[in-house]
């Protein structure tokens, strides 16, 4: 179960504890928001748009395309920042509220709460306000086709002007840092189950059915899945900067040329895949003048559409087949990856005997809670990074649903209320994402029952049995409901897919009261995670990744059932069983033989007996 080295293991474990890209002040803000203005001057802008994307539309990006952060001090991973001449907003979802409340006082930049009755997302918002023939700015290789389609019709109507070349970021962020140059290595084929060829020959039926002479590929984690390779870009997502032109006789990548070793340029020519400089990809498209090319506009930025109609090119806008081809694990991605939950289900209880012990002490904090689980993750085989900066919250920090640590600040950790950890691993057979609330100590009422209602969704939602065709958005009330009993909700989804080796956040599909028009099928993943967030008071979360899989076929049609992949013991010792139904208690009971069954045999001594205790059946 301990990790072996590797020659390529460069993947590691350097997580940034304060993403911030340097302290921040009110005044840096203030100075950094005047230059930015006076850029905007110059090219006689009414508004500047800052994303949370970079050229690829990533959820995890490195520090040159945090230029959203940059320029507010605001680090949640995903909003959008609209400067005008003379005020500021960010739109925040309801995950990052309090997160926004606290990292922009002080600031003129005020909280747009995206969720809310009657607000406006960012770019419709922006459509209305802005005055007839105004001059909206944003720098088009960071701006998804997505983002501005929805409201061209309106920029139209106003004659609003869309500047895009010009990256005026760059002229205020002097110290701008270069594109990572980490190496990229190979996605064993033991692993990833499928050849590129394969996967490629796939993506090349789903074009012929388009009628499509060509494909651009923007979106990092596609490229990584087709062609088996990964990077270490950004700590927590095995990405490389890359783009990737397929048409039916030749794929050329376009990437960094020095991250590649003469064996690995080799290999690629071998699997008839070119290698281009990653400068050339826009000059590239040139040879594609004239052709019907597939593009997807949730994944393509501006800067490419621009350039392949420059080129005479025929655009076909659908999604990428490699969307839904990721997302449908082949049967040897399936297998590794319950190995994979048994080794980070060790570590979660190595930890969790760990952290019992120690709760009472008064030497306990959310930094050291942090270190010691991304430590016992560090020792085990086929390690390769964190799945995202582990989030180590003890008390009213938990009700903030992405908190983070900062530098100067470690909180203590009480022997009462709860303590929550999400966090997750990097393997090269897998990615792991698992959340649990522990109690440190006594707990109030509310606080018991709030944890027994988040358990119950979460076990309703596990025992679903569904029929084909469901949509996330069918199976969201299972989660809520004893929650919405009590009039209590949270302001974020319930699940989201998970990448193979890959971004822990995956499509297309998802669980959420949101319309997203996927269906949930064999082979996908997607995690469980209701919760209760109460401002300055607590929050809890408890959370599965699941499988789907075949159940049943009647005369009615096909039905599914969710098989749980994450092995770690549940918290029990507050629930409230008067609270829970037989079915939810008999699933619990369940899943807990099965963490012992799946988990025993790899530990012994004090962490056996832990687990044993922690498995017990209420």
């Amino acid at each position: 179960m301990e990790k072996k080295l590797h020659q390529d293991a460069h993947y590691d474990l350097a997580i940034p504890r304060h993403r911030l890209l340097q302290p921040i002040t009110m005044n840096l803000i203030t100075h950094r928001l005047a230059a930015l203005r006076a850029e905007m001057e110059k090219y006689q802008l009414d508004a500047w748009v800052l994303p949370s994307s970079d050229p690829h539309n990533s959820e995890y990006m490195p520090l040159r395309w945090k230029v959203r952060e940059y320029m507010s001090g605001f680090t949640a991973s995903v909003s959008t920042m609209v400067v005008l001449k003379d005020s500021a907003y960010i739109w925040a979802d309801g995950r990052y509220w309090l997160q926004a409340e606290q990292e922009l006082a002080g600031t003129d930049i005020q909280i747009v709460y995206l969720g809310k009755p009657d607000v406006l997302p960012w770019n419709q918002w922006l459509a209305e306000t802005l005055a007839p023939r105004a001059r909206l700015g944003f720098y088009g290789a960071t701006m998804m086709v997505k983002a501005m389609a929805d409201i061209e019709g309106t920029l139209q109507s106003k004659n609003i002007s869309l500047i895009t070349e010009h990256d005026v970021v760059d002229a205020v962020w002097t110290d701008r840092p270069g594109f990572p140059m980490e190496p990229v290595f190979a996605h064993a084929l033991e692993y990833a189950g499928e050849s590129a060829a394969h996967k490629l020959n796939k993506v090349r039926a789903e074009m012929r059915k388009a009628g499509a002479q060509a494909h651009v590929l923007n979106a990092l984690d596609d490229i990584g899945y087709l062609l088996n390779l990964r990077g270490g870009d950004v700590p927590t997502s095995p990405y490389f900067h890359a783009y990737l032109v397929l048409t039916e006789d030749r794929a050329v990548l376009y990437a960094h040329l020095a991250r590649f070793s003469p064996g690995l340029r080799a290999s690629l020519a071998e699997q008839g895949i070119g290698l281009q400089d990653y400068d050339g990809f826009f000059a590239g498209l040139g040879t594609l003048a004239g052709q019907r090319v597939l593009v997807d506009p949730a994944q393509s930025n501006m800067l490419t559409f621009a350039t392949l109609r420059v080129q005479g090119c025929t655009l076909l806008e659908k999604r990428a087949p490699s969307v839904l081809l990721k997302a449908l694990k082949n049967t040897s991605e399936i297998s590794h990856w319950k190995n994979c939950f048994v080794r980070d289900g060790v570590a979660m209880v190595r930890f969790l005997r760990w952290f019992y012990e120690h709760v009472g002490s008064g030497q306990l904090t959310e930094r050291i809670v942090s270190d010691r689980i991304d430590g016992e993750r560090a020792k085990l085989d086929l390690f390769r990074g964190l799945s995202f900066t582990s989030i180590p919250a003890y008390g009213p920090n938990a009700a903030m649903m992405h908190y983070g640590l900062k530098d100067g600040v470690d909180t203590a950790v009480q022997a009462e209320g709860f303590f929550l950890l999400d966090s997750g691993g990097q393997y090269d057979d897998g990615t792991t994402d698992i959340t649990r609330t522990f109690v440190c100590g006594p707990v109030s009422e509310d606080q018991a029952r709030h944890f027994t209602l988040v358990l119950k969704g979460m076990l309703r939602l596990s025992a679903a049995i569904f029929l084909h065709g469901t949509r996330g958005l069918q199976l969201d009330v299972l989660a809520r409901q004893a929650l919405w009993n009590e009039g209590v909700n949270y302001a974020c989804g319930t699940g989201h897919g998970v990448g193979y080796f890959n971004n822990v956040h995956e499509g297309p599909h998802s669980i959420s009261t949101g319309l997203i028009d996927q269906a949930i099928v064999p082979g996908m993943v997607v995690t469980n995670e209701p919760g209760v967030y109460l401002p300055g008071r607590y929050g809890i979360r408890i959370e599965n990744i699941l499988l789907c899989q075949d159940h049943t076929a009647t005369e009615h049609g096909k039905f599914y059932r969710f098989e749980a992949l994450t092995l770690c013991p549940i918290d029990t010792r507050v629930v409230r069983k008067d609270l829970l139904g037989a079915e939810e208690t008999a699933y619990l009971n369940a899943y807990h033989a099965t963490v012992l069954e799946r988990l025993a045999p790899h530990l012994q001594g004090e962490d056996l007996r832990f687990l044993q205790e922690a498995c017990a059946a209420i």
